[in-house]
Parts: C-alpha cells; structure tokens; sequence
C-alpha cells in the first residue's frame, strides 16, 4: 500500500505528463524530503511497478494512476469569478485529482463567443487556483481526445453545461471507459454567470 508521501509523489509525476506529455526529472518533484529520501522512495515505487524510470526521468504506471481518483471538468474559464470557485471546489470534492479541460479559442468562438483571454491565458490563470491539479486545452476537433488519455474515473459536469449525462456516460462507454462516473454538479452560484457579468460591465460603460 502506498503511503501518503508516494501517492503526493505519483500525483506529481501524474500532473506533469498531463501538463507536458512527458516524463518528470527528479529534480522537478517537489518535497520536504531530502533528495537522497526521494530517490528511495522512488526506488520502491519502481520495484512497486507504480513508476517507470526512464534513465534519469520517471513516469507514471497504470497501477501508480490507480492509487488515486481523477475528476474532469471543464470549460471556457475566461472571467473568472465566484460561481466558478464554487463549482472548481464542488467538482475536486468527487476525488483525489482535479483536472480542468479548458475550451479552446476556436470551440468557445463557435459555442458562445470569442473568449476575452486567450487559450494559453485561461490554462495558466487555472493552474494557478488552489483546487486544481492541472489545467489543459481541449482538442478543437476531438473533445473525446482528453478523455481517452487522461482516463478519469469522474467526468463532472456544470450545472449551466448543456451535456446530457445520458448520452455522455454511452459515449464515454463507447471509448471503452464504462466504469467512469457522470456527475452533474449542483453548485450554482445565484447571479454570477460570465454572460451576466459581462452585462452588468456593460450596463456600467
């Protein structure tokens, strides 16, 4: 069984292949141990099969992913504001990993309106809050691209998003994800939609 310190270990190997699609230097991972402790406790997780080492790097296994639950959310995140803090804590509640998909400029363009902040923008102002692990841009031609790699345990779903949990969870199934929980989350945070607080500035111009 994984201790506390190697599952805070897997999950920073875990969020810097999301963020980078690539393996994590020992010198990236970041903790109070001293570095020698650090290798030791890499070494178990090796002999653990929980990491793999690639010469001076690490990455995560399938059985190193099991040993904490992700949750996937998503949206266009331009003005960030109340009710999306309300949501991001509602939705990490559901497990151990908050990633956040954000919606490309081209997608948000095409389902709302031209985002404000650019894509590159809105994921850096996400990594930055509290409760996410990780925020990554979506594929403007596959949303179903994030899911299939990621492999989350916990699709959540906002109050305001128009997806039918329904014909998601045959979807999902259909990627060969059946096991994974749709959630709609019922945090709505009264009169702080983006679309209200961009009328409200208007109305004070």
């Amino acid at each position: 069984m994984a201790t506390a310190l190697q599952i805070d270990i897997l999950k920073q190997i875990y969020k810097y292949w999301v963020t980078y699609d690539a393996p994590i230097q020992i010198d990236k991972i970041k903790c109070i141990i001293s570095q020698d402790e650090l290798t030791n406790e890499l070494k178990l997780l090796e002999v653990s099969e929980l990491v793999n080492k690639e010469g001076s790097s690490y990455s995560i296994t399938l059985a190193g992913r099991s040993k904490f639950s992700v949750v996937l959310t998503g949206g266009v995140y331009d003005l960030i504001h109340q009710g999306h803090i309300v949501t991001l804590t509602e939705a990490a509640s559901h497990g151990d990993f908050l990633i956040v998909v954000i919606a490309r400029d081209l997608t948000a363009h095409k389902r709302k309106r031209l985002p404000f902040h650019p894509e590159e923008d809105r994921v850096s102002l996400l990594n930055a809050i509290t409760m996410v692990d990780a925020a990554i841009s979506g594929d403007e031609i596959d949303h179903m691209r994030v899911v299939r790699r990621i492999k989350p345990d916990v699709i959540a779903l906002g109050a305001d998003q128009d997806h039918i949990e329904a014909e998601l969870k045959i979807e999902i199934k259909d990627q060969g994800f059946p096991d994974t929980k749709i959630i709609r989350l019922e945090a709505e945070y009264e009169g702080l939609a983006t679309t209200k607080l961009i009328n409200k500035i208007i109305e004070r111009n």
